[in-house]
């Protein structure tokens, strides 16, 4: 059956079934006579157990995991189980201390004290730790927003007005072992700004459809993941200023330096997050 016919018995939106297919949950077969995808009865069903699994919060890497029988269904729903017990638990706790604050008469931030709801402030902290660790990646949502991709951006353009009158008619946009390779005009330096406009409003929703997360944290990464393609332009656009007069030679370790650091603090945040403990991954 066609992918229309999927959607219609599976009531789910093509966008999922094919995200299901990239994350190798399903493998239909192809017709042979015009090399579109046949879906099968057996495709139709897992596609309804893993979209359903996904409703309880258990991640794709689980689901993958039970479909390979690396573990039984049984044992991850206990352990799912066990999740959703303590965020009940938690989640409780909150709304019975909300319900204890609420019966104060008039109660505002001004009149708020800690210590009248929570006895012991270190445990009480401790026993919240996960909030905290959210709070703890502030830097994503920094490095992704707006004023960062502005700030960076208009220096791109100041750099290259800056630098233009002392640059020679044509600087180098390719290297190869210290040595320009191609060669361009030196207007050229005012398209590093323009590149990173595209990157921003072309590029950037691609990314998003790419990444598959229709969720809060999904557009956070595509921001980040933007704001660091065009901090790579910055980089590159430096680099060739530099290179140009001389001060530097390779481009190599610039872009793998740039990969390294902000790559490595999206993961740490990622971890933090523990998106895949909350059913988003």
């Amino acid at each position: 059956m066609t992918i229309k016919e999927v959607e219609e018995r599976t009531s789910l939106s093509r966008s999922i079934v094919r995200f299901y297919e990239k994350e190798k949950l399903i493998e239909p077969s192809r017709n042979e006579s015009n090399g579109y995808r046949d879906y099968s009865e057996s495709d139709v069903e897992n596609i309804k157990k893993i979209a359903y699994l996904r409703t309880l919060g258990i991640s794709i890497e689980d689901i993958r995991n039970i479909i390979s029988e690396k573990v039984t269904l049984q044992e991850t729903l206990e352990r799912q189980n066990e999740v959703l017990k303590s965020q009940i638990t938690d989640l409780n706790k909150a709304k019975l201390m909300c319900e204890k604050m609420l019966e104060e008469e008039n109660i505002s931030y001004e009149k708020l004290q800690v210590e009248q709801y929570v006895t012991e402030l270190q445990d009480y902290w401790k026993d919240n730790q996960a909030v905290f660790k959210l709070d703890s990646v502030s830097f994503l949502y920094i490095w992704g927003s707006m004023p960062t991709w502005t700030t960076i951006t208009s220096l791109c353009l100041i750099i290259g007005c800056l630098s233009y009158s002392k640059l020679p008619i044509e600087i180098p946009v390719q290297w190869s072992d210290g040595v320009a390779t191609s060669l361009v005009n030196k207007n050229w330096i005012f398209i590093y700004p323009v590149i990173c406009i595209i990157i921003r409003y072309l590029l950037k929703p691609f990314i998003y459809v790419k990444l598959q997360m229709n969720n809060h944290y999904g557009e956070i990464i595509t921001e980040y993941l933007t704001n660091y393609l065009c901090f790579t332009v910055l980089s590159i656009e430096i680099f060739s200023i530099l290179f140009t007069f001389k001060v530097v030679k390779s481009i190599v370790v610039l872009l793998f330096v740039n990969t390294v650091v902000f790559i490595g603090l999206l993961v740490v945040g990622l971890t933090k997050m523990d998106l895949r403990g909350k059913g988003f991954l």
